[in-house]
């Protein structure tokens, strides 16, 4: 089967895009071709397909061994293009008259056409590309890139397209489809996922509208839980002209061995981290009479949605009630956002210091992977309705005993692991103190927890079983067609 997928490629997208890229990978990894489109990331000097997110898969052979998979993926409709609404003339990106001058400018460059002049005004484009979602010009941008995408842009898709005879595309996600809606009709049918659209409709693009011109392009949308099609489409549906078929597949995370990295090894991986940073080292042995405290770690993208706060007052609420806790706030932190500082901030004003540990530098899955074995429970505080949130697949991999907001795909999740007794409702930080206490407390019931979650991340929110589910489903709307 032949599959082009559309992916979305700015920076702060987080676990879409790192979902996209583990779909590509096990689709791949099952002898399936694909291609994959991916809009609106960094301008690049370079021709061609380009490397994606490198990830871990296990190489086929006697012996089970790791190496860093890449696929290839063309990078369409670049962010700088879109950044401003400027006039077609002076856009980047496959600009005739840029060349050109390009080439009267520097005609010895051994690159060619300017490219050393080129990539060092490309460095300066995509380091503002990064700040989209703390800026006032983040919609307009998105609404550029979805709504009014240029023609050139348009044509190197169908290029595309044409080139790889797909017999089915799949958009990652629903926001792209009014683009994909720009192509000539053809028999292999669209599949969207139900990811993300809700960020870009809540940024105020109007994204609902468009949908509703190609919704009839549009043969399935795919969803990792139930409760985002209760929450997030069913919602919609009287807005885009009516429902559209769906169905549930969950998303999960590769085996890698990192997962189950020894408990020692993570710690002294974290410990080591923290001094590299500046940070106290104190946690991992415990405090000065030889108490171990428990051990909560968050780890998401560092932003508002993600709920940080909630998880600050939960740790004040433990110390409060002579908890022995700390907490690894973990988190990306998004270019040009100021919100590392301001949580760093509350810590201080919370009298938190020695309990909560800011980091926002773990950037490597092994890094991750540490972060999660090192600790003794896994944290989500999301406060609005999530489709699904990969990390949890990621804490169930380390076999973390999970906290999370009984609401959305996180809810769902814990119910079906046998975890319902900690989730706590949205938005409580007291419930939040509770459930944790309840772990810190109760070695039984904390270890218990821990085997159900490995168990469920086993049985169903891995990779291979979301791959498997993909493809089976892929290759039933591809036939639907034919």
């Amino acid at each position: 089967m032949r599959v082009l997928m559309y992916a979305s490629s700015q920076r702060w997208l987080g676990g879409i895009g790192n979902q996209s890229a583990l779909l590509a990978r096990e689709l791949v990894g099952m002898g399936h071709e694909v291609t994959v489109i991916g809009f609106g990331g960094p301008i690049s000097t370079d021709v061609g397909p380009h490397v994606a997110l490198p990830r871990r898969i296990p190489m086929r052979g006697g012996t089970v061994r790791f190496r860093p998979f890449e696929f290839g993926y063309y990078t369409v409709a670049p962010a700088g293009n879109y950044l401003f609404a400027l006039p077609r003339i002076i856009r980047w990106s496959a600009n005739p008259v840029i060349e050109r001058l390009l080439r009267i400018a520097f005609p010895d460059n051994p690159g060619g056409h300017g490219s050393q002049f080129l990539r060092r005004i490309s460095e300066v484009v995509n380091a503002l590309t990064g700040s989209f979602s703390t800026t006032a010009h983040e919609a307009s941008f998105l609404s550029r890139l979805l709504l009014e995408t240029d023609p050139d842009d348009i044509a190197q898709i169908i290029r595309i397209r044409e080139s790889c005879d797909p017999d089915v595309e799949y958009a990652c996600d629903l926001s792209l489809v009014p683009l994909t809606g720009k192509l000539p009709v053809r028999r292999s049918p669209i599949v969207a996922a139900a990811q993300g659209f809700e960020l870009v409709w809540r940024r105020g693009v109007p994204l609902l509208p468009a949908i509703r011109k190609v919704r009839d392009r549009i043969s399935l949308v795919v969803s990792a839980s139930e409760a985002n099609i209760a929450d997030n489409l069913v919602p919609i549906w009287g807005r885009i002209g009516g429902p559209i078929r769906t169905e549930v597949v969950p998303y999960g995370v590769g085996d890698d061995p990192d997962w189950q990295m020894p408990v020692t090894e993570a710690r002294a991986r974290v410990a080591s981290h923290f001094r590299e940073t500046g940070l106290a080292s104190g946690w991992a042995n415990g405090s000065d009479d030889g108490d171990t405290p428990f051990t909560v770690v968050w780890l998401s993208r560092l932003d508002m949605e993600k709920g940080p706060d909630l998880a600050l007052h939960a740790m004040a609420c433990l110390r409060d009630r002579g908890i022995n806790a700390v907490l690894w706030l973990v988190g990306q932190e998004m270019p040009g956002s100021t919100l590392g500082a301001v949580i760093r901030q509350k810590v201080r004003w919370l009298d938190l210091e020695d309990r909560v540990f800011v980091v926002t530098s773990a950037k490597t899955s092994r890094a991750k992977a540490a972060f999660l074995r090192g600790a003794d429970a896994f944290l989500a505080t999301f406060i609005r309705s999530e489709p699904f949130g990969l990390v949890l697949s990621e804490a169930m991999a380390c076999g973390l005993p999970i906290v999370a907001p009984d609401q959305g795909g996180s809810g769902e999740v814990l119910r079906a692991s046998g975890l319902g007794a900690l989730a706590y409702p949205a938005n409580d930080s007291g419930a939040i103190a509770d459930r944790l206490e309840r772990l810190a407390t109760d070695n039984a019931f904390r270890q218990e927890a821990s085997k159900l979650s490995r168990a469920s991340f086993n049985d169903r929110f891995n990779a291979k079983a979301m791959g498997l589910a993909f493809a089976s489903t892929f290759i039933d709307v591809a036939n639907m067609g034919t």
